[in-house]
This record gives C-alpha cells, structure tokens and sequence, in this order.
C-alpha cells in the first residue's frame, strides 16, 4: 500500500515538474490578462511585438517593457500596435504592458529559451485591454470621434435635402406676371395718347 502511495505521488511530482518545463519551453502562454504566442523570427536581438484585443484591433500608444538576462527596455506600439526594438542579452524572461506582466519565463536563463540570438516575434491578444493598454481608450476615443462626424454628415445631407425641397417648392413667376409687365409700357402710351386727345381738345 505504501508503494502505491509513493508511486502516485512520484507520479504527481514528475507530471507538475513536466508541466512546468512545457510552460516553460512552449511557444504559447495564457493569462488572464493577455495570451501571447512567439516565435523565431527577424533579425539577431531585435524584438518584434504587435499587441492588439480580442477583436483584432491593434492597441496603440501603450507601454511595453521586455525583460533579458542584460537589461530591461522600454518602448510603445505605434498606430498598427506594433513596436521593434534592439536589445542585448541572450534570452527574454519577460514582458509587461503597461507595468503589468503578461508574458513571463522565469527559467528561460536555464533553458535558453526564449532566445535572442536569432530575433523574436511575439503576437499579444488582450483580454483585459482596459489593464493592460492605452490604446482600448484611444480606440473609445477614436470611436466617437467617427460616430460624431457620423452625426454630423447626416445633419449635412439632410440640411441639404431641406434645401433642395424648399427651393422645389418656391412659387415660379406666373405668365400672368408676364402680362402684366408685357402690358405695362402700352398703359404708358394709353395715358400719353389721352393726355394729346385731351389737349387737342382743349385747342
């Protein structure tokens, strides 16, 4: 009985601690606040990141910092959510966006992975961007600025098509208008007329 109970806990022990080296050395990590996917890819110690939500749109302006067995880096995506750096050190152990981690390798100095030698490219999907970026109230802020001119284009169209109706609807010169300053010089020559009847009379 107490073989069995050894043996289930080496068991157990070995299954966490493999556990562990496959989180470790895979290229995928899930969080509760961002799950994130690398690989090899660009040029020698050069770091490439495109963060953005679970939508698909990238997160921009917000505040990235990688971590390496040399030093600590600063940088922030750009208006595609993207961001490069360069760095020295032989492996990454971490990432934060906006001084909180979402990506961490603790052994990565043991293991050697994630490595620099060959550059990174890493794909960041947030499920918490209101934590972990600037860019989800930019993209807000973005997002009413269009629903605005939006608005406004509609007032626009609508004013215009006002417009036109009014004009539509104004009353054109009738013909009787017509006739009536046709008519206008010939009443002129009727009172002239009248006036030498009247002094032919007179003589």
């Amino acid at each position: 009985m107490k073989r069995w109970a050894i043996f289930i806990v080496v068991i157990f022990v070995v299954g966490l601690v493999g556990n562990w080296f496959w989180k470790e050395l895979s290229p995928n990590q899930y969080g509760p606040l961002a799950d994130v996917t690398w690989k090899t890819s660009g040029l020698p110690n050069t770091v490439h990141v495109h963060l953005e939500d679970e939508q698909g749109r990238p997160l921009v302006a917000t505040l990235l910092t990688i971590y390496t067995d040399d030093n600590e880096y600063d940088f922030t995506t750009n208006m595609q959510g993207d961001a490069n750096i360069v760095c020295t050190g032989q492996v990454l152990f971490g990432i934060e966006s906006q001084h909180r981690t979402v990506f961490s390798k603790s052994l990565a100095m043991y293991t050697g992975s994630p490595s620099l030698a060959d550059g990174l490219d890493f794909h960041i999907v947030a499920k918490r961007p209101d934590l972990i970026s600037r860019g989800a109230g930019i993209y807000d802020e973005m997002k009413r600025e269009e629903e605005l001119l939006e608005v406004l284009k509609k007032n626009e169209e609508a004013r215009k098509t006002e417009d036109v109706s009014a004009d539509e609807g104004a009353t054109p010169p009738t013909k009787e208008k017509d006739v009536e300053e046709s008519t206008q010089p010939s009443t002129d020559s009727e009172d002239d007329s009248t006036a030498v009847k009247d002094s032919g009379g007179e003589q």
